[in-house]
C-alpha cells in the first residue's frame, strides 16, 4: 500500500473557493478506487477576518490569532502538510509557518516556480484582491526567480477585484471584462496569475487557457504530490 500522508486544508476564504479546491483535488488525483485518494482534514473557517482589511489596517494579530485556532486543530489531527487556498493570506506565510512544525505548502512560491520552469514567459501580472496586489506578496518570489512583474493600472485592478466580489457576493462566474484583460496582457507577452481563489471559480473560455496560470491549480497538484498521491497527466 502506498504511503499516503494526511493533508490539512485551512479554508473558508471563501467557502466556494474551498469547495472547488477540494473538488479539484479529487478530480486531479489518479485513482481507480476510493483508497487511491488522499486523506484530508478541512477547516472551512469562513469567519476568519478579511485579509485585505487586516493588511490595509496593519492589524496582523486580528487574523493570526484566529488562524492559530486552525493550526492547533491541524496539529491535533496530526496532519503531515497544510494547504491554505487563499493567496492574500500568504502575506503572512512566514508568521503562520512559525506557529507549527507541520509543513505549510507555499502556494505563492510554488506558482512562481511553476511559471519559471514550465513556461516561456519572463513577466507576470498578479490578478487578485487589492490586498494581494497592494502588498505585492508575489513580487519577492518573482524577483528571486528572475521574473519581472507587470504593473496593473487602476482600471485593470478594478476589473480583477470586481470579478472577485461578483463571485463572492453574487455567484457570477462569467466576466467578459476579465476575459478581455487576460487577452490584453497576453498581447504584451505577460502571463497572468489567477491570484485569488475566487478567480479560480470563473468559467473562462478554453481559448484563454495559455494566457494564465491558476495558483489554486498549482496548489492542488502540489497538495496531491506532498500527500503521496499521483496527479493525472
Amino acid at each position: 500500500m502506498k504511503d499516503i500522508k494526511k493533508l490539512g486544508i485551512i479554508g473558508g476564504m471563501g467557502p466556494l473557493a474551498t469547495s472547488l479546491f477540494m473538488k479539484r483535488i479529487v478530480e486531479k488525483t489518479q485513482a481507480h478506487k476510493d483508497q487511491d485518494h488522499i486523506n484530508t482534514i478541512v477547516s472551512n473557517h469562513a469567519t476568519l477576518p478579511d485579509r485585505t482589511e487586516v493588511i490595509k489596517n496593519n492589524k496582523p494579530e486580528e487574523f493570526l490569532s484566529k488562524i492559530d485556532e486552525d493550526i492547533k486543530l491541524m496539529e491535533f489531527a496530526k496532519v503531515d502538510n497544510i494547504a491554505i487556498p487563499c493567496n492574500t493570506s500568504h502575506f503572512y506565510f512566514d508568521e503562520i509557518q512559525k506557529m507549527t512544525n507541520i509543513n505549510i505548502i507555499n502556494m505563492v512560491d510554488e506558482t512562481i516556480k511553476y511559471i519559471k520552469n514550465n513556461t516561456k514567459f519572463n513577466k507576470i501580472a498578479v490578478l487578485g484582491t487589492y490586498g494581494t496586489m497592494g502588498c505585492r506578496v508575489y513580487d519577492k518570489y518573482a524577483l528571486l526567480n528572475g521574473l519581472e512583474v507587470y504593473s496593473l493600472n487602476e482600471m485593470e485592478e478594478k476589473i480583477s477585484v470586481d470579478s472577485i466580489y461578483d463571485v463572492k457576493e453574487k455567484m457570477i462566474l462569467k466576466s467578459e471584462k476579465f476575459n478581455e484583460l487576460l487577452r490584453k496582457l497576453s498581447k504584451e507577452n505577460v502571463i497572468s496569475i489567477l491570484a485569488c481563489t475566487e478567480l479560480s471559480c470563473l468559467d473562462l473560455p478554453i481559448d484563454l487557457e495559455n494566457y494564465y496560470i491558476d495558483a489554486m491549480e498549482v496548489l492542488v497538484e502540489k497538495s496531491i504530490e506532498y500527500s503521496g498521491g499521483k496527479v493525472k497527466s
